[in-house]
């Protein structure tokens, strides 16, 4: 399977999983695509799952996905580089 497909094929268990699976569905898919590519799609997954699943209110609005993400994202690139050839 190629790279790109690989990918795409991820992105869109991701994107499915964030609306039809539980929530460790896409965050274990947000994980893999972080740790295997530079996944901007890791971030526009945390943000769907926030704004399809975010409770209202004051208290509980921490977009919680979102900074996963983020920290998925960016606190997994040295890794990344490290081990994998991207």
């Amino acid at each position: 399977m190629s790279y790109l497909n690989l990918r795409v094929l991820l992105s869109i268990i991701g994107f499915l999983g964030a609306i039809f699976a539980p929530p460790w569905v896409p965050l274990l898919v947000m994980a893999f695509l972080a740790m295997r590519y530079p996944a901007w799609e890791a971030l526009v997954l945390g943000f769907i799952v926030d704004m399809l699943w975010l409770p209202s209110g004051f208290f509980g609005s921490i977009p919680l996905f979102t900074i996963a993400a983020f920290v998925l994202v960016w606190g997994l690139e040295p890794l990344r580089k490290e081990l994998l050839v991207s």
